[in-house]
């Protein structure tokens, strides 16, 4: 009896450490819970569905959508309004000072990062005595986390912020 639950409880823990390697390379662990971040192809971001589908694929084949210009035109405010609406989410804070350098150095750091990550938005904001760099738009912890470990070497001091954000494009 006390063989077969040593064999079972081996077998177990073999499994699970086989399944551990064949993880994601993206996967953030904290704990014993391993966090999967999202993944989105950053290459459809701007791009109707609609146009896609119409496209011819590698493979040749091609779809056809028919609709009324009234289903594409409440599509197309809707993308619009949200745009502008604003969420709870998160940002990373690059910077944080209120030394007297402090809006030359933002400043700096501001456009080094800009010309690091183009795609990704950049915030210089100076609340009286502090001016701070902050990046992204993320709507879930893990996008922002990703980012951060990407970063972290570069700005050492960046850490997350929970922010009401820009709604991300989808």
């Amino acid at each position: 009896m006390n063989r077969v639950i040593f064999f079972t409880a081996t077998l177990l823990i073999l499994s699970a450490a086989g399944s551990l390697k064949a993880q994601v390379q993206d996967t953030i662990k904290r704990d014993t819970v391993i966090v999967i971040p999202p993944l989105a192809d950053s290459s459809l971001v701007g791009k109707s569905i609609f146009e896609l589908i119409g496209t011819k694929s590698a493979a040749g084949a091609q779809s056809a959508i028919k609709q009324s210009e009234n289903i594409r035109s409440a599509f197309q405010r809707h993308i619009e309004a949200s745009a502008k609406r604003k969420i709870q989410g998160y940002r990373v804070r690059i910077y944080f000072d209120n030394s007297q350098q402090a809006r030359i150095i933002s400043g700096e750091i501001a456009a080094k990062f800009k010309f690091m990550y183009p795609l990704i938005p950049v915030y210089w904001t100076h609340i009286s005595p502090n001016f701070k760099v902050t990046v992204g738009d993320f709507r879930t912890k893990s996008e922002a986390m990703k980012l951060l470990r990407e970063i972290e070497s570069t700005f050492n001091s960046a850490f997350l912020v929970k922010e009401v954000i820009n709604y991300p494009p989808i």
